[in-house]
């Protein structure tokens, strides 16, 4: 049966990476000032500096929103009205509650399309982590595998999926309320960088501090050098906010160093109003992720 793959604005997908796999996607939200925009991935709403602009002056309010139940809705019934089952492969529940908003909308669409499938996963990732998962999703969607078996395979090995970075400073993540003041104060102040990557569950775990930013640059491709599997990580997909010396440095030492490809990308709205500019992301597929946040 035919099947369509959406994901969301947490995927960090490209335009490129959209359109050559098919995948539409499922729009969150940023409120700036109580004005609600789209969490856009094309950057075409408004630009890469306006959004840092807001994101760094301190007297505008800012947060994120879920996906509405009118964007579900427009998006998909078009597919279901052509006999195609839906495969949402959604956020991580840990970090957004929109596969949440996707269950509640599935059951009315189920009743208004009798036999058609809407099935979410929760990927237990975010970012790019997620976006490669998707993309091998589609890539089996492609070999001729069924929804159901797509499903068993993202479920299967969605724990391969790792991501590593770090911030440029601890600010943005104390306005989220991530980190306690003082222990933002205290960070900034003697230069700590924490290393976060993504737990079994999808949370961003600090597995590791470092001081300066040199130092959570090298210790990033140490991490990648023990996660990697010799001859199936093929590839890093390195993402900036508005740091892009860091995401040319990583990419020159993950080509020179491990000898993998090395791919840019930009962290998408979502990820880059709770971690500011200078946010950067390593993702790759390799070891299984079994470490859990305390």
């Amino acid at each position: 049966m035919a099947y369509q793959i959406f994901t969301d604005s947490s995927s960090g997908l490209s335009k490129e990476l959209r359109a050559e796999y098919n995948i539409p996607y499922f729009r969150m939200g940023i409120v700036i000032d109580g004005v609600e925009k789209h969490a856009d991935l094309d950057w075409e709403e408004y630009t890469n500096d306006e959004f840092y602009g807001w994101v760094a002056n301190p007297k505008i309010k800012r947060n994120t929103s879920l996906i509405s139940t009118t964007e579900i809705i427009e998006k998909v019934t078009p597919y279901l009205k052509e006999g195609k089952d839906i495969l949402y492969l959604a956020c991580t529940d840990a970090l957004s509650g929109s596969r949440n908003i996707f269950e509640l909308v599935k059951k009315d669409l189920e009743e208004q399309f009798p036999g058609r499938k809407l099935i979410s996963v929760n990927s237990c990732r975010a970012e790019m982590a997620l976006g490669m998962i998707v993309i091998e999703a589609c890539k089996l969607q492609r070999q001729g595998k069924s929804i159901e078996e797509v499903v068993a395979w993202v479920e299967e090995n969605k724990q391969k999926f790792n991501q590593v970075g770090s911030v440029e400073t601890l600010t943005y993540l104390k306005a989220f309320g991530r980190v306690s003041g003082a222990a933002a104060f205290f960070g900034n102040l003697m230069s700590l960088k924490p290393m976060i990557m993504a737990d079994i569950h999808g949370n961003n775990y600090v597995y590791k501090k470092t001081k300066g930013t040199k130092n959570s640059l090298e210790e990033s491709i140490l991490y990648i050098k023990e996660r990697m599997i010799e001859g199936v990580t093929d590839c890093v997909y390195v993402c900036q906010a508005s740091c892009s010396e860091k995401q040319k440095y990583l990419m020159k030492q993950i080509e020179e160093q491990l000898h993998i490809k090395a791919y840019p990308s930009f962290i998408g709205p979502l990820v880059g109003l709770c971690c500011g500019p200078g946010m950067f992301g390593c993702y790759f597929f390799g070891k299984e992720v079994t470490e859990e946040a305390k």
